[in-house]
């Protein structure tokens, strides 16, 4: 039985790799093929928004109202430095994501194919 299920199995990853082989021709990927930002682009924004953010926090602090005084420019335009540092780590949480999804795609792999092998050598009596 365990070889029956071992040729089986070989098999099927055979015919899926070569399904997967004449479906796509061999060509070579890049950044924009996947819609992922490119590395320039997380880069520069990881420096803007890592400049912008303490700057924005600064702002804000400084124009907090003290005895009476009433600052809602301050307060506008420390929030507007906080809120454009954001949107600048708008690249980097997409290549987070994506990373992430990954991973969990694999994990959640791996666990089917156990759950797989557990249930064709479980042999109840």
């Amino acid at each position: 039985m365990s070889k029956r299920v071992s040729v089986v199995i070989m098999s099927l990853i055979a015919n899926l790799t070569i399904f997967a082989r004449d479906s796509y021709p061999l060509r070579s990927f890049d950044n924009s093929d996947i819609g992922l930002p490119k590395g320039n682009e997380v880069g520069i924004g990881l420096v803007i928004a890592i400049i912008a953010i303490p700057i924005g926090y600064l702002i804000l602090n400084a124009s907090s109202p003290k005895s009476g005084e009433d600052n809602s420019f301050g307060g506008c335009l420390g929030m507007i430095f906080i809120i454009g540092g954001v949107v600048c780590l708008l690249p980097l949480v997409a290549w987070l994501c994506a990373i992430g999804s990954a991973i969990l795609g694999i994990i959640l792999a791996l666990f089917v194919i156990f759950g797989i092998i557990v249930l064709l050598t479980n042999k109840k009596k």
